[in-house]
């Protein structure tokens, strides 16, 4: 029996390129390669988009435009990330599989998934196809509606979906539809199991079933790497399914890494949703990393209240060089709200990590429920005053979250829905904070982060508005007058290259003059060093 593992495309306004490993697959595939031929398509990674102009998105275009120019720009344009509908039926017809099995991790991308299934069933009805992923785990019902999804895997599907392969292979699946994670359909009634939770977490992924080239960071060949799964927090804004933590052996994680290495793989990014939770067996593992050669990354973000100086600097040790970390806000308040269990360990541990080598990134969230603009802003003063970079956010609903019970509408065209559920489409589901504000929340952080870059350079001024006579901005007329325009009217304002004249960005003045009455006199510093200079 040929079965074959999809990681479909996407379409939005970005990709992040370094994030794409297909590991849910590579485990999907480890678990089911000694009872079937199975292979893995990569339908996402290492593809040119291409621009898509009808979209579903048409109220964005004031803000998301290809004619516009700025230096603290966004997006651009909507584009497909992946292979096309011929590319994708091409490769069916060339597998020749008996399943097709999809991943569909966000309902935002839910669309592109389904259109695999429908692929398939196109090219021969006869394929069997089943979808799995967080979004066919929240919503299998809608999933099996489709007439292209014959099964769905719900939860952690290495288990349900070698069982369900065996059933196939041995015409016995009405015997376990409905049980263990799979979910299917019966004379048009769907059958719904509990959500499958693995408890042996100890299957070591082949990462031969995919080539370790085509994944790099820079220069680095990259994989994706598990240590634990599941988180004991329930934040208020995250959707993920209710599982639990779980930690693996650090038996199999050492056997993990000799793999990697012996493939020449040369930087792990931890995908863990907890990966500091326990702060001995984090310690041990960054032992097994030392030595190793390997940089370490987390991108997924470190939960910082577990962490301690001497972890930090065992984290060097092992190969950590720049840190990711998620502090959603810096008002107890909003945290205390989304059920976040911060305790301000992040703003003790800033000293060291300001002296030290590290780079660092924070990750905080804009238009969250109950959050103020007046939160926002002080959040960006804070960090911008620190050596690190802004990493923002806009606040989406995530779908099995506390707050989307809460916020969610009746939905009356599912479909467009669940595109909206993505920080790109700018969803202004907090009524003090408009789409107006949002975006030039984000254009205020996107200008921090650049005077962070300028500060980096030599010649570095004392006062914000010397950095309209530093050579890297007087090159270019155009952003001397952009920037010029921000700091001396606060207003936002784009080139428009296809008229070749300055026009206001949408934009709200009024945050833009709180920003900067709220900001006077504090700093900015550096993001890689400590040089500083005042708003004035």
């Amino acid at each position: 029996m040929k079965v074959l593992l999809i990681q479909p495309p996407i379409e939005d306004y970005y990709d992040t390129s370094i994030r794409t490993y297909p590991l849910s697959l590579l485990y999907i595939a480890t678990k089911v390669r000694e009872i079937c031929d199975v292979s893995i398509a990569d339908l996402r990674s290492n593809r040119k988009p291409r621009q898509i102009i009808d979209h579903p998105f048409p109220e964005l275009a004031p803000y998301y435009r290809k004619d516009r120019y700025t230096p603290i720009s966004l997006f651009k344009q909507y584009s497909r990330f992946g292979a096309d509908l011929g590319e994708i039926r091409q490769r069916i017809v060339f597998e020749k599989p008996d399943v097709v099995a999809v991943s569909s991790l966000f309902s935002a991308y839910s669309g592109e998934a389904m259109d695999i299934a429908r692929c398939a069933k196109e090219v021969d009805d006869k394929i069997i196809t089943v979808a799995g992923g967080i979004h066919p785990t929240l919503f299998p019902e809608h999933v099996l509606q489709s007439p292209f999804v014959d099964y769905v895997v719900r939860g952690e599907g290495e288990t349900p979906f070698s069982v369900l392969i065996e059933a196939i292979k041995k015409g016995t699946v009405q015997s376990i539809a409905g049980t263990g994670g799979i979910a299917s359909k019966h004379h048009g009634r769907c059958i719904i199991p509990d959500i499958h939770i693995e408890e042996n977490l100890d299957l070591v992924p082949d990462r031969r079933l995919v080539n370790p080239s085509e994944y790099r960071i820079g220069k680095k060949k990259y994989t994706f790497f598990l240590t634990s799964r599941g988180c004991p927090f329930h934040c208020a804004f995250c959707g993920r399914p209710p599982f639990p933590y779980r930690a693996r052996g650090l038996g199999c994680v050492e056997k993990e890494i000799a793999d990697c290495l012996s493939l020449d793989i040369q930087a792990v990014d931890f995908e863990d949703d907890m990966l500091t939770l326990d702060r001995l067996r984090f310690q041990n593992i960054l032992g097994l990393f030392r030595g190793t050669g390997l940089t370490l990354s987390a991108m997924n973000g470190i939960y910082s209240e577990n962490l301690d100086v001497a972890t930090l600097e065992r984290m060097y040790e092992s190969g950590f060089r720049r840190l990711n970390f998620s502090l959603v806000d810096a008002s107890a308040s909003v945290t205390n709200r989304q059920k976040r269990h911060n305790t301000g360990n992040f703003a003790k541990l800033l000293p060291y990590l300001e002296a030290s080598h590290f780079l660092v990134e924070t990750h905080f969230i804009i238009g969250l429920p109950e959050q103020r603009v007046e939160h926002i802003l002080d959040t960006i003063i804070f960090l911008m005053g620190k050596k690190l970079l802004l990493g923002p956010s806009i606040f989406y609903l995530a779908p099995n979250s506390s707050v989307y019970s809460r916020l969610a509408p009746d939905l009356q065209d599912t479909n467009h829905y669940f595109k909206l559920m993505r920080s790109s489409a700018m969803v202004p589901l907090n009524p003090s904070i408009p789409r107006d504000s949002l975006y030039t929340l984000m254009k205020l952080v996107r200008f921090v982060n650049l005077v962070k870059g300028l500060l980096d350079g030599s010649n570095v001024p004392t006062r914000l508005s010397d950095i309209l006579e530093l050579p890297a901005v007087t090159k270019n007329d155009r952003d001397r007058q952009i920037l010029s325009t921000l700091l001396n009217e606060k207003q936002l304002i784009w080139f428009d290259s296809s008229h070749g004249t300055f026009l206001p960005e949408p934009h709200s003045s009024a945050i833009v003059r709180l920003f900067f009455h709220r900001a006077k006199n504090k700093s900015i510093c550096g993001f890689k060093t400590r040089n500083r200079l005042v708003i004035d």
